[in-house]
């Protein structure tokens, strides 16, 4: 389920199965990372969504956590702050991102690589994004038999 009125009352009404919650983490950058920033966010944009198309009825795709690269701000803080909030609503949360600042943070956070897929035909476009979500798939797997 998305976090969208057409999937919210499908939500509320089987509420007790969806038991976790992913978010996609991006990073905003406006000098030479530009491209390599906008990479990324489609990127992860067509995970997340491919991901939640998979496993609907059990995860709610929120909208994304952005950031600023290299913003002064204590994301830490503020990303913990998300967590606790959301974990107050679903019993798991997961942050999904390409950002190499997340790469070894926790259990909660699976990064994957960018792939830069905007110069694909769409067969290899598919392909590349299928065997990104089965390995996130094994790792939700093992997430949720941890927990």
């Amino acid at each position: 389920m998305k976090w969208q009125m057409v999937d919210i009352d499908s939500f509320l009404q089987s509420r007790e199965y969806v038991d976790t919650a992913v978010v996609p983490i991006l990073s905003v950058s406006f000098d030479e990372e530009l491209k390599r920033s906008a990479s990324k966010a489609d990127f992860i944009t067509i995970v997340s969504q491919e991901l939640e198309r998979q496993l609907k009825g059990r995860i709610m795709l929120l909208p994304p956590f952005v950031s600023l690269k290299n913003d002064d701000i204590d994301l830490d803080k503020l990303l913990k702050k998300w967590k606790d909030t959301i974990k107050q609503h679903f019993q798991h949360v997961i942050f999904l991102t390409c950002e190499e600042r997340w790469r070894k943070e926790g259990d909660e956070f699976i990064w994957i690589p960018s792939i830069p897929i905007e110069h694909m035909d769409q067969d290899v476009k598919r392909k590349v994004v299928q065997d990104q979500i089965e390995q996130i798939m094994n790792i939700l797997l093992q997430y949720w038999n941890r927990t």
